[in-house]
C-alpha cells in the first residue's frame, strides 16, 4: 500500500483572509472600515493569496525533492533506485531499525538479529537475548547482584542448548561493539542453571497404569523447565523467575491420568517438595509455618530440572513405588 503524503497546510484564501479580519481589532483597533473598497482590506487579499499560492506549492513535493531528502537520510554514498516508492518504503524500514544500543532492549534485538548474519543452515543460533545494564557477569561468582557502572552484559540461550557456543559468543561480542555507547563494555555469556529437583507423591486415577503417567508426569516436568519452550506460555523459562510450589502442583495436576499430587512423607515428616544444591539454600522461601513456598532464581540465571535427585512416588491403591532415576 503506497504511502500517502500528508497535507502541509489546508487552509484557503478565504480562510486566511478571514483570520486577517479576526487580527484587525487586536493589532489595530483604529481601523474601522473593513469594507472591500478599502486598502488595507485589499492588501489582506492580496498577501493571502500569495500564501495560498506558496501553500500549493509546498505540497506540490517533486521527485527530486524526495530523493534528495532521502539522501539527507541515508548519507552522502546511497544512490537512489528507479522505483521512488520502493526507495521512501526501504528508508522507513531502516530507520526502524535499531542501529545503535542504548536501551536493554536495543541490545536484546540486535543480539537477535544475528541470526540473519548466521543464515538458516548455522550449526547453532540465539533463541533468546536478555540484557542486564550495569552488570559484568564475567567476573565473580555472583556478579548479578554487583553494581558495574559502565558494563552491560547480555545472556543469551543458544538453539540446541548444549551447542557449542565458544564461537558465536565472540561473533556477537563483535557484532555489538559498533553499535554500543562510547565507553561501555559489553560481555556476552551463556545463563548459569540452577538445577531443581521435584520430590512429590503422585496417585493415578482409577485403572490408570503408573508406567503411562510416570512417563507423562516426567516429560510434563521436563517441558515445564524448559529453557526454550517452558514456562506456562511455551517460550521458555523466563529470566530470574522464581520456581514456585504451586506451580508445580498446578502442572502435574493437570497431566491426563493424574488423581492427586501430594508432599512425600517420611518417618512421620513432610518433605519439601523442590530440592536445589547445598550451595544454594539461600535460594529457598519458606512461609510463616516453615513451608517451602518457591526457589529463588538470579536475574542471570535459568532452571533445569535435576531428574538425578528427583523423586516421583506413584501410589495406587496399596501399591506405592518411586520413580528410579534414569
Amino acid at each position: 500500500m503506497p504511502l500517502k503524503l500528508p497535507e502541509l497546510d489546508d487552509r484557503s484564501w478565504k480562510d486566511l483572509t478571514d483570520e486577517g479580519h479576526l487580527l484587525i481589532p487586536t493589532f489595530s483597533p483604529g481601523w474601522t472600515n473593513h469594507n472591500v473598497s478599502d486598502p488595507g482590506i485589499t492588501l489582506i487579499e492580496l498577501f493571502a493569496y500569495y500564501c495560498e499560492s506558496f501553500l500549493y506549492r509546498i505540497n506540490q513535493i517533486s521527485d527530486a525533492n524526495i530523493r534528495s531528502f532521502l539522501k539527507l537520510i541515508n548519507g552522502p554514498d546511497w544512490q537512489p533506485g528507479l522505483d521512488t516508492g520502493k526507495d521512501i518504503r526501504d528508508t522507513l524500514l531502516d530507520l526502524r531499525r535499531v542501529h545503535r544500543a542504548v536501551s536493554a532492549e536495543d541490545f536484546e534485538s540486535l543480539a537477535l538479529e544475528m541470526n540473519a548474519q548466521l543464515g538458516p543452515d548455522a550449526p547453532v543460533s540465539i533463541a533468546r537475548a536478555k540484557c542486564l545494564p550495569r552488570r559484568n557477569l564475567e567476573i565473580g561468582r555472583k556478579p548479578s547482584s554487583t553494581d558495574a557502572p559502565g558494563h552491560v552484559s547480555i545472556v543469551i540461550v543458544p538453539d540446541p542448548v548444549e551447542a557449542d557456543t565458544e564461537a558465536l559468543l565472540r561473533s556477537l561480542k563483535r557484532a555489538l561493539e559498533p553499535a554500543r555507547l562510547l565507553a561501555t563494555r559489553v560481555h556476552v555469556v551463556l545463563p548459569r542453571y540452577l538445577r531443581v529437583a521435584v520430590q512429590v507423591s503422585v496417585t493415578p486415577e482409577r485403572h490408570v497404569p503408573n508406567e503411562k503417567v510416570r512417563e507423562s508426569v516426567l516429560e510434563t516436568i521436563h517441558a515445564f523447565f524448559d529453557p526454550l519452550r517452558g514456562g506456562f506460555e511455551g517460550r521458555g523459562w523466563a529470566f530470574g523467575r522464581n520456581v514456585y510450589v504451586s506451580e508445580i502442583y498446578e502442572v502435574i495436576a493437570k497431566v491426563p491420568g493424574v488423581g492427586s499430587v501430594a508432599r512425600i512423607s517420611r518417618a512421620g515428616k513432610l518433605q519439601d517438595e523442590l530440592i536445589v544444591d547445598p550451595a544454594a539454600s539461600d535460594r529457598v522461601r519458606r512461609n510463616r509455618l516453615g513451608e517451602l513456598e518457591a526457589i529463588e532464581l538470579e536475574p542471570n540465571e535459568l532452571v533445569r530440572a535435576n531428574f538425578e535427585e528427583s523423586q516421583i512416588v506413584f501410589t495406587s491403591g496399596w501399591e506405592t513405588r518411586p520413580h528410579d532415576s534414569p
